[in-house]
């Protein structure tokens, strides 16, 4: 689940800033490198932040629909169940899975910790959340959230 366990200090703080808009150029200035080590660097990272999504849709024998590295989100579904799965990284929690279409948290005994690691997914990618989407259960919430970063997702 670390981060670390992925990228070096180094090249989280680059995708964090990428992910985040920054030009490579502002990346460069903010760390006092160039924007061609920025380049060098970030093209690396995706590599292996595409690379640890798909080793967890390998180990868990996910079929891959959407992935974007840059985004830390790829979209897969479960084909013994034919359920979308949501896998993600985030320099916060590292690699997540999500099952999208989980259809009661109430019965699971880590409502509470999924729930805190999407509202940490909603605020590291700056996806605004209403008082009221805020307080929806885990599978509802990861619905408000990944729909507003995978293309053609729907809530």
């Amino acid at each position: 689940m670390l981060p670390q366990a992925y990228l070096t200090d180094r090249q989280l703080e680059i995708w964090r800033l990428r992910f985040k808009g920054f030009s490579k150029a502002e990346v460069g200035r903010r760390l006092g490198i160039t924007r061609q080590a920025v380049y060098d660097a970030e093209k690396y990272t995706l590599e292996k932040v595409e690379s640890a999504l798909r080793h967890v849709t390998d180990a868990s024998r996910i079929g891959v629909h959407y992935l974007d590295a840059s985004k830390g989100v790829l979209l897969g579904f479960d084909p013994s169940t034919s359920n979308r799965v949501i896998v993600t990284f985030s320099a916060r929690n590292g690699v997540q899975t999500w099952h999208y279409e989980q259809p009661d948290c109430c019965v699971c005994r880590w409502k509470d910790r999924c729930k805190q690691r999407l509202l940490d997914e909603a605020e590291e990618r700056e996806i605004h959340l209403s008082a009221e989407e805020r307080e929806l259960q885990p599978s509802k919430l990861a619905h408000a959230i990944f729909s507003k970063i995978i293309p053609g997702l729907t809530p």
